[in-house]
């Protein structure tokens, strides 16, 4: 990584922070996780360990917990205030000018990317792995009660379900916690990016950078519903919970994997594109 790239990295980081938007997401986050785990606290206190729920099976992004369904929601706008309107607001602060004579306009371009996805990337996992390791310090973590009444390594359960990354929960519930949620920080990195990406076509009201995450998610989510034959899930409310059944977890491994793909590239070359425009 050049010094250039380094300079723009840490400007940005800086910039993006002091514009508090990343913060409140991060909060509000927060806040979530704890009213979701004093809740479980006080409706589990003093249960034998017998009839206790694995703690992984209590999380916020458990398909059991009663908040799991509002952060799926309302997810789609979530994801983008921590970092999604940062170039718009570079532009109307004419901090943009100011950045790119000072690294050069490529060096400014790649920053963004990287703090964008960097900053989205922490505010979804943070709060998510603090919440794991609560759970882990408050609940018994040998209890293997299940909300499904069978089991959480059950020969029966593990025949009759099937998740996102399968293979990891047959050998650690904890490593399938911990890497999930990491994978939704990507997720969410990436369509931060493919935001700030669109708003490189200098969009005139900020509430319109709402729009490009909301409606790419609410057209894929319908998307099943165009092509019956499509085999599978193409709703994001069943990748973004834990321990959610589907019907074919391969098929659907590869989906969300192209979904990820075409996103990044798609936002790569728009950024590129922007790039060559900038150095003419």
């Amino acid at each position: 990584m050049n010094d250039m790239l380094k300079n723009s990295i840490k400007m940005q980081l800086s910039v993006l922070w002091e514009r508090k938007t990343a913060t409140i997401i991060f909060a509000l986050l927060m806040v979530l996780v704890l009213v979701n785990f004093f809740s479980n606290v006080l409706t589990y206190q003093g249960r034998d360990v017998l009839d206790m729920y694995h703690p992984m099976k209590l999380l916020t992004f458990s398909t059991w917990s009663e908040f799991s369904y509002y952060l799926r929601q309302y997810y789609p706008l979530l994801v983008v205030i921590p970092a999604g309107f940062s170039l718009f607001a570079d532009h109307q602060l004419n901090q943009f000018i100011f950045i790119q004579t000072r690294i050069g306009s490529k060096a400014y371009y790649w920053g963004k990317i990287v703090t964008v996805f960097l900053v989205t990337f922490c505010v979804f996992t943070l709060p998510f792995l603090i919440e794991i390791g609560l759970n882990m310090l408050a609940f018994p973590t040998h209890a293997v009660g299940d909300p499904s009444n069978l089991g959480i390594l059950d020969q029966v359960y593990l025949n009759t379900i099937s998740t996102l990354f399968f293979p990891i929960i047959k050998q650690s519930v904890y490593a399938y916690a911990f890497i999930f949620t990491l994978f939704v920080g990507v997720i969410s990195g990436i369509l931060s990016i493919f935001t700030v990406s669109v708003s490189a076509f200098r969009i005139k009201f900020k509430v319109l950078l709402f729009l490009p995450v909301y409606l790419l998610l609410h057209f894929t989510a319908y998307l099943k519903q165009l092509v019956p034959t499509i085999n599978f899930d193409t709703n994001y409310f069943f990748y973004l919970v834990m321990h959610e059944p589907v019907r074919n977890v391969k098929a659907n491994s590869i989906a969300i994997a192209i979904f990820m793909l075409i996103t990044v590239c798609t936002s790569l070359l728009i950024f590129l594109m922007k790039m060559n425009k900038d150095a003419l």
